[in-house]
């Protein structure tokens, strides 16, 4: 079953400025919480969480190519979950043709105690650019995931992101503290869009 949130760009807020001349001027500033629309689906095997949360990712983008696709493009196979976690940033990029670019997916894999900062920057800019971002987790909630689980992060605002968990449509486009968050990825990784 999925629950369709219409494509959109991240909203962004603007100041207006008064010139001398009499012309008024708005002015992109950073915004302090943005969302991004998406389609969400529940991961159609125990091991697809990483196919199913790229889904998302490029639903924001208005791809919507299956589950099993992009299991095929991950290399998951005999209900094996991801072993690469590079791979989640080479298929978004090649399915969304923006591999050449300078702005595209990166896999990002942060020092030890530096993943706060980190991941909240490249969720700002990625969210402000319309992509959601796809993380690794090794909890959520209080449900614990021994091999890893994968997230979208559709959102954030001021100490929360706004997350589409595709193990349960319970946990689809809910707000989970960003301290929770950084605790519950063991790895440091995740994969978000930027230069």
């Amino acid at each position: 079953m999925s629950t369709t949130t219409p494509p959109a760009l991240a909203r962004r807020g603007f100041l207006a400025l008064g010139l001398s001349t009499g012309v008024t001027v708005a002015l992109a500033r950073p915004s302090s919480a943005a969302t991004v629309g998406y389609t969400y689906q529940v991961q159609q095997t125990q091991s697809w969480c990483s196919a199913a949360s790229s889904r998302i990712a490029l639903s924001a983008r208005d791809h919507l190519p299956s589950q099993s696709s992009l299991a095929a493009s991950l290399g998951l196979r005999d209900g094996h979950g991801l072993q690469d976690a590079t791979l989640i940033a080479s298929v978004l990029n090649s399915r969304l043709g923006i591999g050449g670019r300078s702005a595209r997916y990166y896999f990002r894999q942060p020092a030890a105690g530096t993943l706060k900062a980190r991941l909240r920057s490249r969720v700002v800019h990625s969210i402000d650019a319309g992509y959601p971002v796809v993380i690794n987790m090794n909890q959520v909630d209080g449900t614990v995931f021994s091999s890893g689980h994968y997230i979208a992060i559709v959102g954030y605002r001021a100490g929360e992101y706004k997350i589409a968990d595709p193990v349960t449509s319970s946990r689809n486009g809910v707000w989970r503290d960003e301290d929770d968050i950084v605790r519950w990825n063991k790895l440091n990784r995740f994969t978000a869009y930027g230069a």
